[in-house]
């Protein structure tokens, strides 16, 4: 990249990929909406690389639908992009007639895609993990790899550090494939295309030089390093384009599908991990400090864990939830911004009490032995001040964690918050006091969280 405006479009592009160095990027941006390419390289790519085809000379090739979708992309030959409800695109209409029809279930999930080009149609369906070409099953997809239904051999990926399919092998061994890719996901060099899953193991789609990756809720040109459609989530980020891929950051970033949970203190990541029931299977990715939530989905959906089940939760709505750790509580208070130091919890031990004092501590219902004394987090939210009068400093929901305690004071603390927050994103009663909230808070999650760590309550 060699340069960005202030929205963090691209303005840009030098590849070192093609058999000799040239720019091509100078885009011209209307509201982040892209108007032009003017592509300078004056040689093609080689060995299957990527390459941006400059198909016309003209002040707009690009155009746009109210709500932001590419409707047309003149440089691929696209007149024409229709979307559904969902703003996901239904029919893909070339300048020679060929076009592309998607079919999706109610939720967004790809179905089926067809592809006319001439006489000639290529269907594809997708029927969970099983996908069929032309009504005849193809590919059985695995975490690992996919194995071709036509003959039954198993095919394996090798990774890269962002999910990126490297290196394709046989069931013995034998190189398939290999991939190589700029930062932004275009493949400079291939060895070979026998399966169409590559960047981020994104599906990639080249047919009739389409050249877009789909990743779900939305298609991505790695061309340009741009989707085609606005993030949804796109207002929580004021100071990036609604467009960009990754925070302008791939070497560090990926993009999956959502984003809702902003760890500000990257240590916090330490005492989610302390807490839960089994992390050994749990791999979080993060997009510039926020948790992708299909990176734990898989395992949340099949757990009973109530602390991954809300760290899912809360990472897969649509408010944005900050958490941090710090030694100071700061909030907003009538409009002015007040900041409190925390004290340091600590351990304490009531186990070693007289036998009469325990009888009468149980008939009362009064827990006693090992556990948390101090104020472990505060959590604060926006819209709705705290019966004390406090909110949070921005438009986010704020967790902040004491970071005087040890790591379990710390974890107790985050489930404890965590509860507040998930309450609060149900609107519901999410403060102490209100009705069937201490019960959910404590008996559910806090004492749950303790006793899990090796306290008594």
């Amino acid at each position: 990249m060699t340069g960005y405006d202030k929205n963090g479009n691209i303005l840009s592009l030098q590849c070192y990929g093609q058999t000799s160095a040239s720019v091509y990027g100078l885009i011209t941006l209307t509201g982040n909406l892209l108007n032009r390419v003017d592509d300078t390289a004056t040689t093609s790519a080689y060995n299957n690389g990527f390459e941006f085809k400059d198909g016309v000379k003209q002040a707009n090739e690009y155009n746009y639908d109210s709500n932001g979708n590419l409707t047309k992309d003149l440089n691929k030959g696209i007149t024409n992009i229709s979307y559904n409800c969902l703003n996901l695109p239904s029919v893909v209409t070339f300048s020679d007639g060929s076009t592309v029809t998607y079919t999706y279930a109610a939720d967004g999930t790809k179905l089926k895609t067809v592809h006319k080009t001439g006489s000639t149609t290529t269907t594809t369906d997708y029927c969970g993990n099983v996908v069929y070409e032309n009504g005849v099953q193809k590919l059985l997809l695995t975490d690992e790899g996919y194995v071709t239904l036509s003959d039954g051999k198993y095919h394996y990926y090798l990774k890269d550090h962002q999910g990126n399919n490297r290196v394709v092998i046989n069931q013995s061994g034998t190189g398939e494939e290999a991939n190589h890719y700029y930062p932004f996901g275009g493949v400079f060099a291939s060895s070979g295309n026998v399966q169409p899953y590559k960047y981020n193991g994104k599906e990639y789609d080249g047919k009739k030089g389409l050249n877009w990756y789909d990743y779900g809720a939305r298609h991505y040109d790695a061309a340009l390093g741009r989707f085609t459609t606005n993030d949804r989530f796109s207002e929580k980020y004021h100071s990036l384009s609604p467009y960009q891929y990754g925070a302008n950051n791939p070497v560090n970033t990926i993009d999956i599908n959502g984003d809702s949970l902003l760890i500000v203190t990257p240590a916090a990541i330490e005492a989610i991990y302390n807490g839960l029931q089994d992390g050994s299977n749990i791999k979080m990715q993060f997009n510039n400090g926020i948790l992708e939530p299909t990176s734990i989905a898989k395992q949340a959906n099949s757990s009973n864990d109530f602390f991954l089940k809300d760290l899912f939760e809360i990472a897969n709505s649509e408010k944005m939830v900050e958490l941090s750790l710090s030694d100071k509580n700061t909030y907003k208070m009538n409009g002015k911004t007040v900041e409190e130091t925390f004290g340091t919890p600590y351990d304490d031990d009531d186990s070693e009490i007289p036998a009469h004092q325990k009888e009468e501590y149980s008939k009362a219902g009064v827990p006693f032995g090992k556990h948390i004394q101090g104020n472990l987090g505060q959590t604060l939210v926006p819209d709705k001040r705290l019966a004390s009068g406090k909110s949070s400093t921005n438009s986010h929901v704020q967790v902040i964690i004491n970071k005087n305690g040890t790591l379990n004071h710390r974890t107790v603390g985050i489930a404890h918050e965590f509860g507040h927050v998930i309450l609060y994103l149900r609107n519901v009663p999410f403060s102490h006091g209100q009705p069937g909230v201490n019960n959910f808070i404590y008996n559910k999650r806090a004492d749950v969280m303790s006793k899990r760590l090796g306290y008594d309550y």
